[in-house]
């Protein structure tokens, strides 16, 4: 499972066993439905994007209590050897309602709904909010930041400032389906089927004996693919050098190198030099690519305020959603049996069984109806089974995003959506 080896069944908070003990115990095996909502927006977000299904398929699929978990909770001492007999040979025979990837979606809608016998259900709980959680964080964040590069293109570099390894699969992933161009994260990209990208580190400058040898060695390389990090000591300069390492190989080779990466400093007054100074010098054909420590907001402002960049690359800010790191996702029972259940605790309140969510659309969307369960062919819930190619998801997104008015899309303040529950 990505990059779990081992089984994924111990991802569970132990509650959920302690609770399944009972139900065995009680012979509670009626259906069971569970429902996945996601309580409040963050700050200046107006939209959350769906996410995670290929690796809940892979969770599902890889499933299974081995003899070394059930020995392991034996040593705990409290559970029945007659309930870890029935855990060895649990399968979760669940069947699973979803938003389709790619399909953006609001506060307190129902977005995942899992049935099956009351223990299944219930102990898949924590490790399915694991993935849904942080994947629907990090789709709706890329396309906030694909929302607010305005066409330029946009590069996931998160690899090293992620939170683990899985989620830096989960990012590159979330970067793929809104759009971005490539990943410097390779093994993403190979899982993936993405574009993998990469230009130099300072490190590469500095072990040269000048900057304009370790231009040109990189150059030589890699011709038109080359793109120069140009701050590693004065941007100017290095803008400078770039230009004529490039001018030089167009007239002595024919090749026209990629462009330049700007990495640091007052990106809109860096970014205007170059573009006027690569003009001046008959090397036009650069790109300025930007990185360091950008975010959507940061890339908004950077255009608003006429920065010449042609493409963008995000890490830090972009692996851990740093404004807005967690959301109150919630995993939570509405029926069981034939019995519509919920719960009354301030703030958290539940509604009572199953539902289906329609879409009302004029020029865009303008509402979207929350009612009880019926068959309709427009239901925004569609049974799961496998993950949809990442082509698929990709047209989906857009076409979700189009069909948005730009008041909810805002990058700062956006208009609230209404939903309604009937």
């Amino acid at each position: 499972m990505w990059l779990i080896k081992d089984s994924p069944a111990l991802f569970v908070d132990l509650y959920e066993l302690t609770m399944a003990a009972v139900y065995f115990k009680k012979k509670m095996h009626d259906t069971a439905y569970f429902e996945v909502t996601i309580r409040r927006l963050p700050e200046h977000w107006g939209f959350f994007v769906m996410a995670g299904l290929a690796e809940v398929q892979s969770y599902l699929s890889e499933f299974r209590f081995t003899k070394e978990d059930t020995d392991y909770l034996r040593s705990a001492g409290i559970f029945s050897d007659d309930f870890l007999s029935y855990l060895l040979a649990l399968k979760p025979e669940v069947k699973i309602r979803s938003l389709p990837e790619g399909t953006v979606f609001f506060p307190n809608e129902p977005i995942f709904e899992v049935a099956g016998p009351l223990i299944c259900a219930q102990i898949l709980e924590s490790y399915i909010l694991n993935i849904l959680g942080f994947s629907i964080i990090a789709a709706t964040l890329a396309a906030r930041t694909c929302i607010a590069a305005q066409g330029a293109a946009v590069v996931d570099f998160s690899l090293r400032r992620c939170q683990g390894p899985v989620a830096s699969v989960r990012s590159a992933r979330a970067a793929q389906m809104a759009g971005f161009a490539a990943t410097s994260n390779v093994f993403a990209a190979r899982l993936l089927d993405f574009v993998p990208t990469g230009t130099m580190a300072h490190s590469f400058v500095q072990v040269h004996n000048s900057e304009e040898q370790s231009f040109q060695n990189f150059t030589e390389s890699y011709g038109q693919n080359t793109i120069l990090l140009v701050d590693t000591y004065d941007s100017i300069e290095g803008i400078k050098k770039a230009a004529e390492v490039a001018k030089q190989f167009y007239e002595q080779e024919g090749i026209k190198i990629r462009g330049i990466r700007l990495d640091s400093g007052d990106l809109v007054k860096l970014s205007n030099f170059a573009r006027k100074y690569f003009q001046e010098k008959d090397v036009s054909f650069l790109k300025i690519f930007a990185s360091g420590d950008l975010d959507e907001f940061k890339i908004y402002d950077l255009l608003k305020a006429g920065a010449a960049i042609d493409g963008f690359g995000i890490g830090t800010r972009f692996a851990v959603s740093r404004f807005a790191p967690a959301v109150e996702i919630v995993y939570k029972i509405v029926q069981y049996g034939d019995k519509a259940v919920f719960k009354t605790s301030p703030d958290k309140q539940s509604r009572p069984g199953r539902k289906t969510i329609t879409r009302v659309k004029d020029k865009y969307y303008t509402k979207d109806v929350v009612s009880s369960i019926k068959s309709q062919p427009n239901d925004l819930l569609k049974p799961f089974e496998s993950a949809e190619k990442i082509q698929t998801i990709q047209r989906r997104l857009a076409a979700e995003l189009s069909a948005l008015d730009d008041s909810i899309k805002a990058i700062r303040n956006p208009a609230k959506y209404l939903v309604e529950f009937t």
